[in-house]
């Protein structure tokens, strides 16, 4: 049998075996084709997920949140008119019954909803498809242009539609034909004056994106959707009877020793929001009244180790203090009165607008970017600036996107206003303050910053930047010295020395190479000036720069002769810091027949040097007209909306620098002030009487703020400074600029008188005298005393905390006072906590609080170290103090009895109770949406 099989196998042939190698080679080839593919649909795949990943979204989403932002900021500015001429016609005359009648919430929140939809409908920037398009196409930042800005976003209209819908969904629709041209169609019983919604259909941004490598190419990204704006399905109460009118209660915050949000900490992140208005001052300087029992706001102010009066960043820069990368402060506030800093930190992030407009109103001592890179602030408002904007961080950025900015501090003496301390062991003993204080000016000092006012309808700047000889680093006080003596934590000391005033009022930090001279110090020539305190020194003037005509003649009105014979020396001031030394060319007060000081007269011909040599001079001196190592970016409004005392740098298209002269910023101050004072949220300042009655109010105020001795005379200058200085003290005595009605002898008080200048029968006199240097600006009053009696606070150690209402049902209100310091955790189930604080230490909120409504008060600091919202509601207010008032409950009682001065009910007949919403508590985003949402990449 085996031989049997072995001769079978013989006889076989090989075709099976041909088939079964066929077989394995097509088998090998598929499956390197099924590779293959695979490998090139995972290619793509990965390409598919790169070009959908949120970061390569990024240009495009934000282009649409640009375009919600912008119609959100439109959407609340109908609200606010619409609300307000409900408002105004609640209380109409009937002719035929003639008497007063009163529309119902109802009704009227029916003609307010009808108001909105009308009014938003008739805006000419949303009337039509075509100004639709030109108007979200403009909000875009990031625009496409096929030479300058290739990789920018676009807006396609191809398929973009404007549809109105009626209260019986019948529709209007607009869209662009294929020649371009509109078509409107409409729909049989559509009704103009019953519009419920509006459509922006199909908005489709694009954006081209090209990749390398195994996915290159150009593809291109789109997101589509439907922005939709509905009448408001809420309703607002129209019930003002229990509402008093007083200013007092649109206060979100009123914080004496200043708002400090969020910390330095890459692991923490806080992003604030606050709706209502704020005041927010210093923690370190003129607190006097702290210092007498019967108008103490804190106790605080005696924690020396806790505010360091200024030695450390939070508390040098208090007022609003913004702290961390990670940190954002959102203000919503018609008002910001802020005695001390705004200040963006460590990379934190400020934006502030109006709340029932889009601009807001801010007070400020100063503007600050400073700490870590980064840092920025987004500013929509009317700015005034009693001390100087300052962009210290570098990456810093400050954009005004509408408004007016006046930096209007000016004092042709250079006086020291404000005081820092009266007792030894802190600080400087019994100096005044930094004596920049009387010159405000925009400078900055962050490279890589960016500085953008192009927006501005008005630039006013009074004063001068300077170079800082008034601060000392702390470790440089020698320990025998008497007059300065600092705590052992402190950073800096102040002495007697002035700063050193430049001739820019617009100032970039590397300006200040022109004036620094480092060369070989000439002996025996080391002297103090008697008039200046100042130390200065001879130079030795270089020999190559004897032998080059155009540099001598810019020293020449410096140069002066030695004792050796051919030789030149120049006199500098000397500065010696952290045991380095530092010479300025000494340039000395002055002014020519043109009213242009010395120091800008220098920096002119010095900038022309640069101009007229380039390389050529650069070699000699420093190049600041395009400094290398320091870059920045310069974006100022046209010529004729500045006007500055002295120069204003300003950056060429290439990014040099150049100066634009003060002879040719020109702008009309009055006339600027003059636009700002019939805004809608200055004139509600001032009491809106009705446009006549706020010009006559506003004019009478320039008037009392001539009352000052001299100002009469006074330079343009000194009288601009003088008025919003007026206004500035008397509101941050009672958030007003009217005149205040003395309590007890019902006399009418000017705020020269309030602020402690004495009357005399040329006016009102301050205190200075230039021989002695005792002149001061005495600001040391706060609203707090005004409106509070936290003297009774703390004579009976008060400590209440009393809840109305039910928390289950989110309707509890608490009421809160308390001598020392309050943390407090939500008071109802929502997160939320409602009332009134008003406390002598910190308030801070437990973590778990989501948001507060109501009103706080502290003589110390608000401190906001998590994400959460704050809102004042005036009508809130009003109605809680009314309970509190008629409570028999006599914690509750304490509050307007005892706490609140002068507390007027303002309860007639009737129901007092709120019904609906709020007006603050309106808000955009309720009825602007997102609707439709793709993206797609090609």
């Amino acid at each position: 049998m085996i031989e049997r099989l072995k001769r079978k196998l013989r006889h076989n042939d090989d075709h099976g075996s041909s088939f079964v190698l066929v077989i394995v080679a097509t088998t090998f080839m598929c499956i390197l084709a099924s590779a293959i593919l695979m490998g090139a649909m995972m290619t793509y795949k990965l390409k598919f997920y790169k070009l959908n990943s949120l970061n390569n979204f990024y240009e495009v989403e934000t282009a649409l949140d640009e375009m919600y932002a912008g119609v959100g900021a439109a959407t609340n500015e109908h609200l606010y008119s619409a609300y307000t001429t409900t408002a105004e016609l609640v209380v109409v005359y009937d002719t035929k019954a003639q008497a007063f009648t009163t529309l119902d919430n109802k009704s009227a929140n029916e003609l307010f909803k009808k108001l909105f939809m009308t009014g938003f409908v008739a805006d000419t920037n949303y009337k039509s498809l075509k100004n639709v398009t030109d108007t979200l196409q403009s909000f875009i930042s990031n625009e496409y242009d096929a030479v300058d800005n290739p990789d920018g976003v676009r807006l396609d209209t191809s398929n973009m539609k404007l549809i109105y819908t009626d209260v019986n969904n019948k529709t209007t629709t607009q869209y662009y034909k294929n020649n371009g041209g509109i078509k409107t169609e409409k729909q049989s019983g559509y009704e103009n004056d019953k519009v419920q919604s509006v459509t922006f259909k199909n908005v489709c941004v694009k954006r081209s994106v090209n990749l390398q490598g195994s996915t290159a190419g150009t593809y291109e990204q789109s997101i589509t959707t439907d922005i939709v704006l509905t009448e408001p399905e809420y309703n607002v109460s129209f019930d003002t009877s229990s509402v008093s009118n007083n200013t007092l209660y649109e206060y979100a915050i009123l914080a004496d020793m200043g708002v400090e949000v969020g910390e330095d900490n890459d692991n923490r992140t806080t992003d604030a929001q606050v709706k209502g208005n704020i005041y927010a001052a210093s923690d370190y300087y003129n607190k006097d009244y702290n210092d007498v029992a019967e108008t103490k706001v804190t106790n605080k102010y005696e924690s020396k180790p806790t505010t360091m009066w200024g030695t450390k960043e939070s508390s040098a820069y208090s007022g609003i203090f913004v702290n961390g990368k990670n940190s954002t402060l959102t203000l919503n506030s018609d008002v910001v009165v802020c005695s001390g800093s705004l200040a963006a930190y460590n990379g934190a992030e400020i934006n502030l607008s109006g709340r029932t407009q889009t601009l807001s109103e801010l007070w400020a001592d100063n503007i600050v970017i400073g700490g870590k890179d980064g840092g920025s602030l987004k500013a929509s408002a009317d700015a005034y600036i009693f001390d100087d904007t300052e962009l210290n961080a570098e990456k810093a950025s400050l954009k005004f996107t509408q408004g007016s900015y006046f930096g209007y501090s000016y004092n042709a003496q250079d006086t020291r206003s404000l005081n820092y301390l009266r007792q030894k062991g802190y600080l400087a003993t019994g100096y005044k303050l930094r004596s920049h204080f009387s010159d405000s000016a925009i400078i900055v000092n962050g490279k890589n910053s960016t500085l953008d006012l192009q927006d501005l309808n008005s630039l006013y700047i009074a004063g001068k930047s300077y170079i800082e000889f008034s601060k000392i680093a702390a470790s440089s006080v020698p320990e025998d010295d008497e007059n300065i003596t600092v705590d052992e934590n402190a950073d800096y000391a102040f002495t007697t020395l002035k700063d050193y005033s430049t001739g820019q009022s617009l100032d970039v930090k590397t300006n200040q190479l022109m004036f620094l001279t480092q060369w070989s110090v000439v002996n025996n020539t080391e002297k103090v000036d008697p008039d200046t305190g100042i130390t200065t020194v001879t130079l030795q003037f270089p020999k190559t720069f004897e032998a080059d005509a155009n540099i001598l003649d810019l020293y020449d009105d410096f140069l002066k002769d030695l004792a050796t014979e051919g030789e030149k020396g120049v006199t500098a001031i000397k500065q010696t810091v952290s045991g380095h030394d530092y010479y300025y060319l000494y340039i000395e007060d002055g002014k020519d027949s043109s009213n242009v000081s010395n120091a800008e007269k220098f920096a002119e011909k010095y900038y022309k040097l640069l101009q007229d040599y380039g390389d050529e001079i650069s070699s000699k001196l420093y190049n600041v007209q395009k400094y290398e190592q320091f870059q920045v970016k310069l974006v100022l409004p046209a010529e004729g909306k500045i006007n500055a005392s002295g120069a204003v740098t300003d950056q060429n298209n290439d990014d040099s620098l150049f100066l634009r002269a003060s002879t040719t910023t020109t702008m009309d101050v009055a006339t600027a002030l003059d636009n700002v004072s019939t805004g809608k949220v200055f004139t509600n300042i001032l009491g809106n009487k009705g446009t006549d009655n706020n010009k006559k109010a506003f004019n009478d105020l320039k008037a009392d703020a001539l009352k000052l001795a001299g100002s009469g005379t006074a330079s343009d200058e000194e009288q601009t400074s003088t008025f919003l200085s007026y206004m500035y003290i008397n509101m941050k005595d009672h958030l007003s600029v009217l005149n205040n009605v003395d309590d007890k002898t019902k006399r009418t008080q000017n705020a020269w008188e309030i602020a402690n200048y004495t009357s005399s029968s040329v006016g009102y006199l301050s205190s200075y005298d230039k021989d002695r240097d005792t002149y001061s600006y005495d600001y040391s009053i706060t609203p707090l005393n005004h409106y509070v009696d936290l003297a009774y606070v703390f004579s009976k150690n008060l400590s209440i905390e009393k809840t109305i209402g039910n928390a289950t049902d989110n309707e509890a209100k608490t009421i809160v006072i308390n001598s020392g310091d309050v943390k407090l955790q939500p008071n109802n189930g929502d997160g939320s906590f409602q009332g009134i604080i008003i406390a002598g230490g910190n308030v801070r909120f437990d973590e778990n609080v989501k948001s507060f409504r109501g009103m706080i008060i502290t003589g110390s600091k608000l401190i906001i170290d998590h994400n959460m919202s704050i809102s004042a509601d005036a009508a809130f207010v009003a109605n809680l103090l009314e309970q509190c008032s008629e409570s028999t409950d006599e914690k509750l009682n304490t509050l307007t009895t005892k706490v609140l001065k002068n507390y007027t009910s303002s309860k007639s007949e009737g129901n007092t109770e709120v019904t609906g919403a709020s007006i603050s508590d309106i808000s955009y985003e309720d009825i602007l949406v997102f609707q439709n949402w793709k993206k797609n990449v090609e």
